[in-house]
């Protein structure tokens, strides 16, 4: 009995002893840890550098100024003079059209033709009669049979009937030159100013020429915009097209610079001016953005193309000298409704203290510390990635 009662108190003694070395494994660790708290978390140092504090816009290069060249008449295009990317000057011949008759017009004028004509057969046969009567009277006048009021009287109508076959002779003309255009477009008289001849409108650059040889065109009129047969622009005069985020737009003005960055050209920059800001967003996707433009600078004459795509990074303010913190490392806290930013410095013993810090402007990836810590301040990475993990792997096996 004796035995038993023994051995039961050595099991409970064994379980004691297990309980307080399990108990004294984990104080030992969390002393442990907390001691070697600088090694566990990854620091950060701020960077003494100038820094931009601008708004980005996203778009494209488009003509300041863009031409659509149309027709003025109806027909068939017959030639194409220039192509794509094509310099021309104003009155350049760029395309001919030939005119596809239309019959209703063409019948239309050859009725007007006939009836000029009959028109010039009555007149001449007035004019034929009333010369017979006026040389009756001027005959009677002289012989003194009739009066001087009546002479003169007969001289008018004779006069009247002249005129008469005058005006029919020039609607005769003006019907024909009406067939012939019908017909064929132009006369050889106005061949100069014939619509058949498509001439730029202005000096540049040709874009776009959206017609082949033989494609039909219409003229631009009040029913429809007519046929494009190419468009013309100044590539010298270029402007940035582009929208921001409304919570953007009301830090903008008219005048503020710009850095226009083209991707096709090897993300090279060129200076701007922005010169509008849209009164009215627009809504994209559940997002209200408002539409800029910008004049675009190309000091050094470059070949750039209308459409490419283009970054407009407009400049709100500029600091020199300032420090700079890697916005991810700002924690914020509850302060009277406020958030207010703070971060924790290392200390001499390896701990980290909470320090709160005043912020200003703000890039997006680092921002502006105007007071609180120094360019020597180690900031812990509180919230590390995984390339930070990795680091700190390395850093824990050194």
């Amino acid at each position: 009995m004796k035995k038993k009662f023994t051995w039961k108190k050595a099991i409970y003694i064994l379980l004691a002893l297990i309980f307080a070395f399990a108990l004294f494994s984990g104080i030992s660790y969390l002393v442990k840890s907390n001691s070697k708290e600088s090694v566990n978390f990854l620091t950060r140092k701020p960077t003494v550098q100038n820094m931009e504090d601008k708004v980005m816009a996203t778009g494209k290069i488009i003509p300041k100024e863009e031409i659509e060249i149309k027709p003025n008449i109806a027909g068939i295009i017959e030639k194409i003079l220039v192509d794509e990317g094509d310099r021309v000057e104003a009155g350049q011949l760029i395309a001919t059209v030939r005119i596809v008759p239309n019959i209703a017009e063409v019948n239309n004028a050859q009725q007007n033709v006939q009836n000029a004509q009959l028109q010039i057969s009555n007149a001449k046969m007035n004019v034929s009669n009333v010369q017979t009567q006026f040389t009756m009277s001027e005959k009677l006048f002289k012989q003194g049979v009739i009066s001087k009021q009546e002479y003169l009287t007969a001289q008018q109508q004779l006069f009247a009937q002249q005129q008469a076959l005058k005006n029919a002779n020039q609607q005769l003309l003006t019907a024909q030159k009406a067939l012939q255009i019908a017909k064929t477009g132009a006369t050889p008289d106005l061949q100069n100013l014939a619509t058949t001849q498509i001439r730029s409108k202005a000096a540049g650059t040709v874009l776009e020429v959206p017609v082949k040889v033989g494609s039909q065109v219409i003229e631009a009129n009040s029913f429809n915009a007519g046929t494009t047969i190419c468009s013309i622009a100044d590539l010298n005069s270029l402007i940035f097209q582009g929208e921001i985020d409304e919570a953007q737009a009301g830090k903008l003005k008219q005048g503020m610079n710009m850095n226009i960055v083209i991707g096709a050209l090897q993300n090279k920059s060129f200076p701007g001016t922005l010169t509008m800001i849209a009164p009215k967003g627009k809504d994209n996707n559940g997002t209200i953005k408002f539409p800029v433009e910008g004049d675009v600078k190309n000091p050094n004459n470059e070949y750039i193309r209308a459409g490419f795509s283009a970054n407009g990074e407009i400049v709100l303010s500029s600091q020199k000298n300032a420090l700079l913190l890697d916005e991810s490392l700002v924690q914020y806290e509850k302060n009277n409704g406020k958030d207010q930013p703070f971060v924790e410095v290392k200390q001499k013993d390896g701990k980290f203290k909470k320090v709160y810090v005043k912020l200003g402007a703000s890039d997006g990836i680092n921002v502006q510390v105007l007071s609180g810590i120094d360019k020597n301040a180690e900031v812990k990475v509180w919230n590390p990635s995984d390339k930070d993990k990795e680091e700190l792997k390395e850093k824990s096996a050194k």
